[in-house]
């Protein structure tokens, strides 16, 4: 009986599974100017950065949130400026507690990706406006993208440095 018992611990432990997250990644799914996508100029913002990948700690889960926003923004074009409409999609996960989306959450999502675009030296954005999607606390396959970015843009440390300071 003895020995079942520890063939049955050991399947048990080896059948067990790390849970990998692209931890404080994001990713914009779609970005359009006006009607016209643009996504395929955000190459580097469609991955995540192989160095973000992680095994979450025990108890933690891949919290995936998806996110819609949009501003109006102001670029200089040969001597004048042009106004367009902006449109993302983008997702965000991160390893950590199961949570579910507050306005405080919300809050610190928008703030984040405000000063993030108003740090842009080529564009001005006003009328920011950003709509939280619920959180999916993931389990299994969480990883949102392939690697494939060589830096962090300074703009999602940000968003995770907020978002972390709410938890």
């Amino acid at each position: 009986m003895k020995m079942i018992s520890a063939v049955l611990i050991l399947a048990l432990v080896g059948v067990s599974s790390t849970l990998e997250c692209y931890s404080g990644c994001n990713i914009f799914t779609s970005f359009k100017m006006g009607e016209d996508e643009m996504i395929s100029t955000m190459g580097n913002e469609t991955q995540c950065d192989a160095s973000l990948k992680k095994t979450c700690a025990t108890g933690e889960v891949c919290m995936i949130v998806e996110l819609t926003m949009s501003a109006k923004m102001t670029v200089e074009v040969s001597g004048a400026n042009v106004t367009s409409d902006v449109d993302a999609k983008a997702i965000y996960s991160e390893c950590g507690e199961e949570y579910e989306m507050t306005d405080e959450t919300c809050n610190a999502f928008k703030v984040g990706y405000e000063q993030g675009i108003n740090a842009d030296d080529e564009a001005s954005f006003s009328d920011f406006d950003l709509d939280c999607g619920k959180v999916d606390a993931c389990t299994k396959d969480c990883l949102i993208s392939g690697a494939g970015r060589n830096v962090i843009p300074a703009t999602f440390v940000l968003i995770a440095a907020l978002i972390a300071r709410l938890m």
